[in-house]
């Protein structure tokens, strides 16, 4: 019986050959889309997931409100972690890491920057599960001595991964280390990323005062006894800050500062941490629930295309119901073939749609910047594809096998049957719901648009224009800066060199808490600082509100200097700098001047209080301002100058712009999602407005040759075709546009600096729906409104 259906479903298909082409292609390309954004999703759901304490592992989180300031952190002080262990029974073990930049690494003559590296306690192996491919988890961190390489990093450094053990690394130049193990790659669905792992115990590598309270700089984990602990840990800890914390930071009264600890889950932490400062550009939970939606948004469109072209065909298989009635065929039976059909349909469409995926995974990884794959062959993977296509073909079928098979064989075989009202208005309520959902994603694209060119072309406070950075990452090239600065500054096409600790468009800086005094009351200000030279100004064109620039003219400078930027005095209620003093290596001296407020990161973040200290000779980037004239001939002097004083290591560079524009690409790889995706959803409508339209032309026929022979106009006619479909895209726009507003004001609301969703939006986004579906009903409506008249009427 299941062939027999399946014979005739074929036959089906392929009589009716432009009916069948529009709904496959429309399915084709829905399961298309909500097979790679499932691929997406499943991947961004995974992450963490594999670690055999998964659900025991938190990670400490601060949210500090102090006066009119507000910092949420991933981060935590070293001092936290053991404290914690100590006084608490359910926290089992704990785990520190820091994340650090790039670091040279040298074996023989062999030199190379390790792009990312952690400096982790040796219970990082308890916590997670790396696979050694040499040592093992309990050696690995025996000494602080100690380095363990990911396999690339070995292979890159030695050549091969065996037989390496004990072999001497030297980390910035100087700190011999001995390799304790080689670990598998990092798997790309873990939060951590590194090429190294160093040991967080080794303060003269790290930099890290193991007993600093308020230095919160390491992400803090704790192994708990029980997933059921964290909530009644997170209740203790307002004790906990009492005890520890708050004289540490200033807050001797524990009125001033709301110091909140909380712990999140390790299977949380890539997907909500984009609210915590330096994590902004991970992975996002709203990206996920998002792509969800639009995956099942496509697919569903694909559904509506396949419900509303079959109803719209109702009348064509009326006579053959009728007939199959006539002759014996049950209800269920008829309903079968329908479902065999949608489901023979949907499995020709999965075919379709795996070719697609395979020609488009490639692109998709690129622009999402994944590794995903899918394997047919595996027979889990092969299932899920079977259920889902299953699923497609049941739900495409089910409403339309239902109404045709209740049609009255008697008033069918009379020649009495005509469309059902109620389905007509199905399928206007159906195209209503597509262009919905179309004209959602056509603000959306804009909106997403609007932000990126926003956050690209906003002034930041400084000229990041023609600025190099370059990194001085070994001890020795540090020592050479100013040697270096000077030789720089010898050639015209150099028009500034600085000198600086801090990161610019880059991480996090150090923060640590400052007294500032005024009126005789201390005010203590947790903060950002770095360390500059007195062209660090004047490298960056950064303005000065008040006061001077730091200078070599002033000797009391050379015993130091501050400067702060306009949300520190904020912050501080003050009316200028010399309201009060600040207290540095413990003098109280007066700040030098106050800078206007500049962005150090993205436009995800607030500008926050900034304390820049004068070390003229502290600091581990230069950044050098170029002329625009020449710059392949300033690179290259720069380039010759860098080698010259440092021939063994290797030069690195980066544009600064380049560098704020790095921290946009996650931002444009999700913008550029959305917009291929909404233009696969628009096209998916178009489909099946294209196969409407054609059907309701067929069924209009003789109507259009009756009126042509009593004088109408082409124009006319399409006008009478058209304007039905025009009245449906009107009301879907008027549905969609506050879903739509409301959408993207909830993704803009994770920007601090953002656009106005401006009403032109809705009328542009309506504009090109409306366009959309006059071009794509317009065709059909032209081709029957030229037809010859004696043709469509010949049978009358």
């Amino acid at each position: 019986m299941l062939l027999n259906y399946l014979k005739i479903a074929w036959r089906n298909l392929i009589r009716n050959k432009t009916y069948s082409i529009l709904t496959l292609l429309g399915l084709a390309s829905g399961m298309t889309c909500a097979i790679l954004l499932g691929l997406y999703v499943k991947d961004e759901l995974s992450f963490d997931q594999y670690h055999a304490n998964a659900e025991r592992i938190v990670r400490i989180n601060l949210h500090i409100n102090w006066s009119d300031n507000e910092y949420k952190l991933g981060i935590a002080s070293a001092p936290m972690g053991p404290a914690l262990q100590q006084d608490y029974p359910e926290v089992r073990q704990v785990l520190r890491v820091k994340t650090g930049s790039e670091t040279l690494l040298r074996v023989g003559d062999k030199a190379l920057y390790a792009k990312d590296v952690i400096y982790a306690d040796s219970t990082l192996f308890a916590f997670f599960d790396y696979d050694f491919v040499t040592g093992s988890p309990q050696s690995a961190f025996a000494s602080p001595n100690s380095i363990v390489l990911t396999q690339q990093l070995a292979l890159s450094l030695f050549g091969k991964t065996n037989g390496i053990l004990g072999s001497i690394v030297k980390v910035k130049d100087d700190q011999p280390l001995t390799v304790a193990g080689v670990i598998s790659d990092v798997p790309a669905n873990h939060h951590l990323k590194f090429e190294a792992i160093l040991p967080y115990s080794n303060q003269q590598i790290s930099g890290i005062n193991l007993g600093k309270w308020d230095s919160f700089n390491s992400m803090v984990y704790l192994l708990l006894n029980k997933a059921s602990d964290r909530e009644k840990l997170e209740g203790k800890m307002a004790a906990f800050y009492q005890k520890y914390i708050a004289r540490a930071i200033g807050d001797d009264s524990g009125k001033e500062v709301t110091f909140t600890i909380t712990f999140q889950p390790l299977a949380d932490i890539h997907l909500r941490s984009t609210h915590l400062m330096g994590e902004e550009n991970g992975g996002n939970m709203a990206y996920v629930y998002t792509f969800s939606a639009i995956g099942l948004f496509i697919l569903l469109i694909a559904i509506v295309n396949y419900i509303n072209l079959a109803t719209a065909r109702s009348a064509g298989r009326a006579r053959e119901i009728g007939i199959r009635k006539a002759i014996g065929s049950l209800r269920f039976q008829l309903v079968n073939q329908f479902l065999a059909e949608s489901t023979l349909l949907s499995f020709v469409a999965l075919s379709v749609s795996l070719l697609l995926l395979y020609a488009l995974l490639p692109l998709f990884n690129e622009v999402s910047a994944k590794t995903l794959t899918i394997d047919v062959t595996d027979t889990q993977t092969a299932m899920v594809l079977i259920a889902f296509t299953l699923l497609v073909g049941l739900i495409s079928g089910l409403y339309p096998a239902l109404i045709l098979s209740r049609l009255k064989p008697i008033i069918v075989l009379k020649g009495a049957f005509t469309a059902s009202g109620k389905g007509a208005l199905l399928r206007k309520s159906l195209v209503v719901l597509q262009f919905t959902i179309s004209m959602v994603m056509i603000v959306g694209t804009i909106v997403v648009y609007q932000q990126l060119q926003y956050m690209r072309h906003t002034q930041l406070g400084f000229n990041q224009e023609q600025v190099l950075t370059v990194p001085l990452k070994s001890p020795s090239v540090q020592q050479a800066s100013r040697f270096l600065k000077n030789k720089l500054l010898q050639n015209p096409i150099i028009k500034g060199v600085s000198l600086t600790d801090g990161s610019v468009g880059g991480e996090m800086n150090n923060k640590t808490t400052f007294s500032f005094y005024a009126g005789g009351r201390e005010q203590p200000v947790s903060t950002e600082y770095f360390s500059v030279d007195h062209d660090f100004l004047n490298v960056l064109q950064i303005k000065l509100k008040e006061g001077r620039n730091v200078s070599p003219d002033f000797a009391s400078d050379s015993a130091g200097a501050v400067l702060i930027n306009e949300a520190m005095l904020k912050r501080l209620s003050w009316k200028n700098r010399t309201a009060g003093l600040i207290e540095f290596d413990t003098r109280k001296i007066p700040i030098a001047g106050v800078i206007r407020d500049f962005h150090l990161r993205s436009l995800h973040n607030q500008i926050e209080p900034l304390v820049l200290i004068l070390h003229p000779d502290r600091g581990d980037n230069l950044l050098i301002r170029i002329a625009p004239q020449n710059v392949p001939a300033a690179l290259a002097y720069v380039r010759e100058t860098y080698e010259a004083v440092n021939p063994s290591q290797p030069f690195e560079y980066a544009f600064l712009d380049q560098t704020f524009a790095e921290q946009y690409r996650s931002d444009e790889r999700k913008g550029g999602l959305f917009l291929g995706f909404s233009g696969i959803a628009i096209f998916i409508a178009c489909l099946g407005l294209f196969g409407l339209a054609t059907f309701t032309a067929e069924q209009r026929t003789k109507e259009i040759g009756v009126r042509k022979v009593l004088g109408a106009s082409v124009a006319s006619i399409v006008t009478l075709l058209s304007k039905d479909f025009l009245k449906l895209v009107l009301i879907a726009i008027a549905i969609a546009s506050p879903v739509a507003w409301w959408g993207m004001n909830q993704w803009l609301s994770d920007f601090a600096y953002k656009i106005a969703i401006e009403w032109w939006v809705f009328v542009l986004a309506g504009a090109l729906a409306i366009s959309i579906a006059l071009l794509t009903v317009s065709f059909q409506s032209i081709k029957a409104a030229l037809m010859n008249p004696v043709k469509s009427l010949r049978s009358e």
